[in-house]
């Protein structure tokens, strides 16, 4: 009798997958990196799921358009499902689309700093790893692009599949909202409220430096 075909997660002994096995796989294969770009990276405070789509972003393994006709997939067009102007490549679908520069331009208002806004995923990222700025500030910086990264990635496929409307704006705010959630349930110093992290996100941030 023929078994049934099934997918096997083959991460050491286990073969269920989760995310925190992932995660744990991924953190794993580059734990002697020593590089600035993953030492900042792995110390940052953020959901195991969104390390995952970020570092895919990182390493230019994301599942966009280009990447899947790159690895032989058969795809309808390889333009953006953003913007439908250029081709859906990591660095267009995250920096460059007219979307996605949105979503930047309010993480930079909201911040009150002006970045170069880099097309190239590392540098981009290393962009919010701030030269003599307090570690707890700077792990905030990176937790928060690693958010904004994952929740891009999240809406582009809800509107693929679920046929959702684009939304900048909804983007950015359930960004705002998982950083949040995420650093006051894990750091104990980080007693601000919602509204306050919204209105002032520096002055959230350096609260927790000066306690």
């Amino acid at each position: 009798m023929i078994s049934e075909d099934k997918w096997v997660w083959k991460d050491g002994d286990s073969v269920e997958y989760s995310v925190n096995s992932t995660y744990g796989f991924l953190k794993s294969v580059i734990e002697g990196e020593s590089s600035s770009l993953y030492n900042f990276f792995w110390k940052t405070k953020a959901l195991p799921s969104a390390y995952i789509t970020a570092w895919r972003v990182l390493e230019n393994k994301i599942a966009t358009k280009v990447n899947l006709a790159r690895r032989g997939v058969t795809v309808d067009s390889t333009v953006c499902f953003f913007c439908r102007e250029i081709e859906e490549t990591t660095s267009n679908l995250f920096f460059e689309c007219k979307v996605a520069l949105l979503v930047w331009n309010l993480c930079y208002d909201w911040v009150g700093m002006k970045w170069a806004n880099h097309l190239e995923s590392a540098s981009h990222f290393l962009h919010f790893n701030l030269i003599d700025a307090p570690a707890a500030i700077n792990l905030a910086f990176g937790n928060i692009w690693i958010t904004l990264v994952n929740d891009i990635w999240h809406h582009r496929n809800k509107h693929i599949f679920k046929g959702a409307v684009i939304d900048h704006s909804e983007i950015f705010s359930l960004a705002q909202l998982k950083v949040w959630s995420w650093v006051t349930s894990k750091d104990p110093l980080a007693c601000f409220s919602f509204s306050d992290w919204c209105l002032d996100p520096l002055v959230c941030m350096f609260s927790i430096k000066n306690k």
